[in-house]
């Protein structure tokens, strides 16, 4: 029977040192961190971001004006479990007879490690009719 040797003459075939896999298991810690630490401020910008949409949408027109509509947001806010962003972030303005803008514009802040945070910012409006 022939021994036969699959590698190259002079070499030797080697794995990923212990250096290596540190380096990959600190790498992987780093990203996922960040990930559950920012990743709850995009899930309320999603969250809030449909209810504006939603309030928009609806077949039936709102009854009233401004207040009516922030009430609105602010009981969808209550049902959808919204905690960090309060209906005074929401600025409504009047552009036609029966049509107001509705804009959320805030900022949050979240600990990540150490002595470093990480703000994020978000934006975003609809126009709502109102009757």
């Amino acid at each position: 029977m022939h021994n036969i040797k699959h590698s190259i003459p002079g070499t030797r075939q080697r794995g990923m040192g212990m250096t290596g896999v540190i380096f990959t298991v600190g790498l992987v810690a780093f990203f996922m961190t960040i990930l559950l630490k920012i990743g709850p401020l995009y899930l309320n910008f999603w969250t809030i971001r449909s209810i504006m949409t939603d309030v928009s949408t609806q077949t039936e027109p709102l009854q009233g004006g401004q207040r009516a509509i922030i009430d609105s947001i602010g009981k969808r806010m209550d049902v959808n479990s919204v905690r960090n962003i309060t209906t005074n972030e929401f600025e409504v303005i009047k552009q036609d007879q029966n049509v107001y803008r509705v804009t959320v514009n805030y900022e949050q802040r979240v600990h990540l490690f150490f002595n470093i945070d990480a703000v994020a910012m978000f934006t975003y409006q609809v126009d709502v009719t109102t009757q």
